[in-house]
């Protein structure tokens, strides 16, 4: 054989022998990855999210938290002018610090225009009173009264809901006898009254106007329970007064705190 074809013939089989070594290389060796390969290859972790609940907005509160009032013990009168002087004629009274009154604005004299009710005729008036008789007060915002004129009932609310309703008699629409409408708080109470007028005592009464009271049905002057009158529970029968059967009236004198709201609507 000649020495060209002999080495041929051994580059030959020395590639041949090389051949599994080279292929093994290749597979363990691979390239280095390009940046587009490197983020094919990435797992991109999302940041951990709470599921988020869905809030509800806060019903309104049927009663309001605060009160504009006159500074005053709840059993006074205030005069409400017909024009911001002291010595301007009286066109009503309201009586203390139970009754909310509106302020329409106030003047750079010393006096606050206001609407309110006349105590007298429980009719609404505008007027003056001093400044310095205008106070804004906190209510009780666990407890609330509603009195509804045209169903003749009393709602008690707890946290704005309906813990108890009672049946009650207002005041008589006719001879100005009409529980006046309105926002009022609670004020001062007492185990019973005697109206010589009407000869009636009244027991567990609780003010929110004056001489408006929630109360019991009337009894006599010997404090036997007047039953006509009982049993007028559920119509218009009373001076004014919100009459309550002697456990309601009892139950609402123990119960309701001082500075509880009470709205009067028809």
């Amino acid at each position: 054989m000649k020495p060209t074809k002999v080495i041929i013939s051994l580059i030959i089989l020395t590639l041949a022998a090389m051949m599994p070594w080279i292929i093994k290389e290749k597979t363990e060796f691979s390239p280095p990855l390009t940046e587009s390969a490197e983020s094919e290859n990435i797992i991109w972790e999302k940041p951990e999210i709470g599921i988020l609940q869905e809030i509800e907005p806060k019903p309104l509160s049927k009663f309001p938290s605060k009160i504009t009032v006159l500074k005053a013990n709840e059993i006074t009168a205030i005069n409400i002018r017909e024009l911001p002087s002291s010595d301007s004629k009286s066109l009503g009274v309201v009586y203390g610090d139970l009754v909310n009154v509106e302020i329409i604005k106030n003047l750079d004299n010393g006096y606050t225009e206001v609407k309110c009710r006349d105590y007298r005729t429980m009719k609404p008036i505008c007027g003056f009173v001093p400044t310095e008789y205008i106070q804004e007060v906190d209510l009780n915002e666990k407890f609330g009264v509603i009195v509804d004129l045209s169903e003749q009932k009393v709602d008690i609310y707890e946290n704005d809901k309906i813990i108890k309703t009672f049946s009650c008699s207002t005041g008589l629409d006719e001879n100005n006898c009409s529980t006046p409408e309105g926002l009022y708080r609670i004020g001062e109470r007492g185990d019973s009254f005697y109206s010589p007028n009407y000869k009636q005592v009244g027991y567990y009464w609780v003010r929110f106007n004056n001489n408006y009271l929630f109360h019991s049905v009337p009894f006599d002057e010997n404090k036997k329970i007047i039953e006509e009158e009982a049993e007028k529970l559920g119509q218009k029968a009373s001076h004014g007064c919100i009459r309550l059967s002697l456990d309601d009236a009892l139950w609402f004198y123990n119960s309701m705190p001082r500075g509880t709201p009470v709205i009067i609507t028809d």
